[in-house]
């Protein structure tokens, strides 16, 4: 009998090696893949968030429009010209309409919502009896997005404008 078998089959190291580094390369690239993806759904939530945010804080002014254009407002959401900074909290957004304060919220990431409402006497858009003032709104929603790498020095912003008028 031989000792050695004439026709033996199988894989040398440096085949095993090639083949193990290929599998290794391949599979960096699809963790890396699912880090960007991980990243780019913290980023397009916090995006929404800020949106459902400025939104929000639109559709209670427009609502104060629909009622009551010219004041007096009651306590919450006025008309009246000038400038006003909540900051909002992201647990439980949507749930309640209270998720936004006066002061500055700790411990948690937050958003700031500043709202701005300029008196537009006679303003293009605003058509009707003279002297019709109309209400422009912008509504600015600022947050630090949480990065892959937990950078928060870039400042995101949102802004959305309106401009609304008494009804006739």
């Amino acid at each position: 009998m031989n000792a050695h078998g004439g026709n033996e089959a199988g894989f040398t190291l440096a085949e095993v090696l090639v083949a193990t580094l290929i599998i290794v390369i391949g599979l960096t690239a699809v963790a890396t893949g699912f880090q960007f993806g991980a990243a780019g759904i913290a980023t397009g939530r916090s995006e929404t968030i800020a949106v459902f945010l400025a939104e929000q804080r639109l559709e209670q002014l427009k609502a104060v429009a629909l009622v009551n254009f010219n004041g007096p407002w009651p306590s919450g959401p006025s008309l009246a010209a000038g400038t006003s900074t909540e900051f909002c909290q992201t647990s439980d957004i949507g749930t309640t309409g209270t998720n936004c304060q006066g002061g500055a919220i700790s411990g948690t990431m937050s958003y700031t919502r500043t709202t701005v409402i300029t008196d537009s006497p006679g303003g293009s858009g605003c058509t009707g009896v003279a002297p019709l003032i109309c209400k422009r709104i912008r509504v600015s929603v600022s947050y630090r997005p949480v990065t892959s790498r937990g950078d928060l020095s870039q400042l995101r912003k949102v802004d959305l404008f309106s401009q609304v008028a008494p009804r006739n």
